[in-house]
């Protein structure tokens, strides 16, 4: 693996598994966790809807209010130079909707500075049971 795909393997970690905890259960400023992992001008398009800076951080209020336990599960990881592909699950505990889990896929590009700048994901919940 190149010293690159090294950087984008452990960004894609961060992504993954530090930034959708740290946001759903930490009491840190959101905006500092966006800050961190993404770049100022990061896109992220899930499911055809095009997240901004200030919806991501939105994000945080509702996750937060609602989820009482997380647990990211990455299942496959490929990274390639800046760019890296995975797959994997979300199994959450919330509030009103009991346990749920989010299917995803997603392909991203990290910056030299090891932050995203893009990610492209396509999500499936439901909950625990359905298939």
């Amino acid at each position: 693996m190149t010293g690159m795909s090294e950087i984008t393997v452990r960004a894609a970690h961060r992504l993954l598994i530090d930034y959708t905890r740290d946001m759903a259960l930490s009491d840190e400023d959101p905006a500092q966790i966006v800050d961190r992992t993404f770049t100022e001008d990061a896109v992220w398009v899930t499911d055809g809807t095009e997240l901004s800076r200030d919806q991501l951080i939105a994000h945080a209020a509702p996750a937060r209010k609602n989820v009482t336990a997380s647990q990211m599960q990455i299942d496959d990881l490929l990274a390639d130079d800046h760019r890296f592909a995975a797959r994997g699950r979300l199994n959450t505990e919330h509030r009103k909707l009991g346990h749920m889990v989010i299917e995803w896929i997603l392909v991203g590009e990290i910056a030299e500075d090891g932050r995203v700048q893009h990610i492209h994901q396509l999500g499936r919940t439901c909950r625990a049971g359905e298939t």
